[in-house]
C-alpha cells in the first residue's frame, strides 16, 4: 500500500489529496486499531478580511 510523505505544516498549507487508492485499499488500511488511534485534524480558518465595499 502506498503512503504519502508528510510535509511539514506551514501557514500557507491547504489540505488536499489525490486519490490513488481504491475504496478497498482505503478500507483495508483503516483497521480497528488505526481508527482507535486516529485524531481529528485541527481546522484553522483564515483570518477575516476587510468588509466588502458598499456601492452607496
Amino acid at each position: 500500500m502506498q503512503q504519502h510523505p508528510k510535509d511539514p505544516p506551514s501557514e500557507e498549507t491547504v489540505s488536499r489529496s489525490d486519490l490513488n487508492q481504491t475504496r478497498e485499499e482505503v478500507l483495508e488500511y483503516w483497521t480497528e486499531e488505526r481508527m482507535a488511534d486516529a485524531k481529528p485534524r485541527e481546522v484553522r480558518l483564515p483570518k477575516p478580511g476587510p468588509p466588502p465595499a458598499s456601492d452607496d
